[in-house]
């Protein structure tokens, strides 16, 4: 079973992970909405993992772990984060390739919320958590949307 500690620690991973992902498929994409899309959300992750920092510092959930050193570490390692078939599929330039990883990123981000959820005590951290999720839908709905138009002729396709 993975403690409160572990999930915090997957979670802040999570954010970086997808920052440093959508940062680089907005560099890579010739699709303009999509890169549009790619740099609001990477944003986003950037402010949900300071946010959580912010929220939980001064709770019991962060006993033992200094997570605003943790964040600054992985954020200094940024480069290795996004390797492998991941970068490759990216640099391949498949747009619904990459927007299906990005729909599987907010995913995890949705199931690590939702433990997280269910192991905090804390009622303000549990909502917080909570709100998370629904942001993490959101956006891999709004990824699925966009996904979904592709396939559309262009006068077809709803905006963003």
């Amino acid at each position: 079973m993975e403690t409160v500690t572990d999930l915090i620690k997957q979670a802040l991973r999570n954010e970086i992970y997808a920052s440093a992902f959508f940062t680089k498929a907005a560099e890579m994409t010739k699709d303009d909405e999509a890169r549009m899309l790619f740099i609001e959300l990477g944003g986003m992750e950037d402010d949900h993992a300071n946010e959580l920092v912010d929220k939980l510092k001064n709770t019991p959930c962060s006993e033992g772990l200094d997570m605003a050193a943790y964040l600054k570490e992985l954020e200094s390692s940024t480069d290795p984060v996004i390797a492998g078939e991941v970068l490759a599929t990216i640099e391949n330039g498949d747009a619904h390739a990459v927007l299906r990883l990005a729909i599987e990123s907010e995913e995890r981000a949705v199931q690590t919320y939702t433990k997280l959820a269910d192991e905090v005590v804390d009622l303000e951290v549990k909502s917080y958590c909570l709100e998370l999720v629904r942001q993490e839908k959101t956006h891999a709905s709004m990824l699925t949307k966009h996904l979904r138009s592709m396939d559309m002729d262009a006068e077809d396709r709803p905006g963003l």
